[in-house]
């Protein structure tokens, strides 16, 4: 059987938030990145004259500041306890709607164990108390259409005290997506690039993973990659051109719904781990795996990853060879932006890596992202792919 989970609705472009106006509300909680919320005072200013006009009894309060932790979701849904919303609104990027969709959880469930909180797609019924509109101001993390809100939670492991892992149920799905390309102007030009190869790697991960094709969302991956190649170039030359904006802002988006519907693979499950050997965006992360991954991956799944060269434009016919020219666009794309590529780019010393590879392997071995890629990765596969970050 087939299935594809999306929001209610997805509104896009100017006149986009407009839709709150339309919703029969009483009291709304709003989540906000403080920066966004610092640089578009005009934003504000508007969704607080439609509350007025509703008569809508709202808070706000700011996220975390960086990626967030469970025992800061924990704290902060406080703010929903107290306030009873009928409708929750997450602003901002990735790390804002992940910690929002878990702030609901305990808004209806405040007694929910870790572990019960960890059993993907088992959580207990949501959205009995509010609806959840969604608000993207990054164009890469698909956040707003997926099931999943990824959080540091405490580990075991003295070496990596904190870990990332995706609490997932497709509850979790905001109701309610509005895409306006005006949010994403303000994005500085590192965020505006690691976001945007985030929603690269989401793509070809979900296109090839190993959950069933996918005819509603596959068409999403390919197009999200294209649109990321064509025009993350144009956009950090010309970072205030909406129109090129809005492409990366559907971009991401399609990333997102290609994950929601199929799944990732060992570039996130992997490049997630490097998180606990410095501070490092995401999309970063989990570029920097990128390539290994595919090479490994390719063992079983070359032909598709063909046929993604070929839609980005790679004109070979066999597969090997379109496959080096799918990597050499991956690899231009990387060298335009600059981005890390050995862990010594990233200010690690080769000791410290050492020290810490095996919790890496380990860490990444556990991972819920290394369930859906292609081929089951063993010890000294994942050992391998982190290697091949030293060399």
């Amino acid at each position: 059987m087939l299935q594809a989970h999306f929001p209610r609705k997805i509104l896009f472009g100017e006149g986009a938030l407009d839709f709150l106006a339309t919703l029969d509300v009483k009291r709304v909680v709003m989540c906000v990145d403080e920066l966004f919320h610092r640089h578009n005072p005009s934003v504000f200013a508007r969704i607080d004259a439609i509350w007025k006009e509703k008569g809508v009894a709202s808070r706000m309060f700011f996220g975390e500041g960086s990626e967030p932790t469970l025992d800061f979701v924990k704290k902060s849904s406080v703010h929903l306890r107290e306030h009873q919303p009928d409708l929750i609104v997450a602003i901002g990027g990735g790390s804002i709607l992940d910690a929002v969709k878990v702030m609901e959880v305990y808004y209806e469930h405040p007694d929910i164990t870790d572990e019960k909180l960890m059993d993907r797609f088992h959580l207990p019924p949501l959205r009995r108390k509010a609806r959840f509109v969604a608000i993207p101001t990054t164009s890469g993390t698909g956040s707003e259409v997926t099931p999943i809100g990824v959080l540091y939670v405490p580990s075991d492991n003295p070496q990596s005290p904190l870990v990332k892992k995706g609490i997932a149920d497709y509850q979790l799905i905001p109701d309610y997506v509005i895409l306006d390309p005006k949010f994403t102007v303000s994005l500085p030009p590192a965020v505006t690039g690691s976001t945007a190869i985030d929603a690269f790697v989401h793509c070809i991960e979900a296109y090839v993973c190993n959950k069933p094709k996918n005819v509603f969302s596959d068409s999403h991956a390919l197009e999200g990659m294209r649109k990321v190649v064509t025009f993350l170039p144009r956009v950090m030359e010309d970072p205030g051109n909406e129109a090129l904006r809005a492409e990366l802002q559907i971009a991401a988006t399609m990333g997102g719904l290609a994950l929601a519907n199929r799944g990732s693979g060992a570039s996130h499950g992997a490049g997630k781990q490097l998180t606990s050997l410095c501070h490092i965006a995401h999309g970063v992360s989990v570029a920097m795996m990128l390539e290994a991954v595919v090479r490994t991956n390719a063992r079983t799944c070359l032909a598709e990853y063909a046929t993604i060269a070929r839609f980005l434009g790679v004109d070979e016919e066999d597969d090997a060879r379109a496959l080096e020219g799918l990597l050499a666009i991956w690899n231009g794309l990387l060298d335009f932006l600059r981005f890390p590529r050995k862990i010594g780019d990233l200010g690690v010393s080769r000791r410290e890596f050492l020290e810490k590879l095996e919790s890496l392997t380990e860490n990444a071995l556990n991972d819920a992202a290394m369930k859906s890629n292609p081929i089951a990765l063993n010890h000294e596969e994942v050992r391998g792919l982190f290697c091949s970050l030293a060399d």
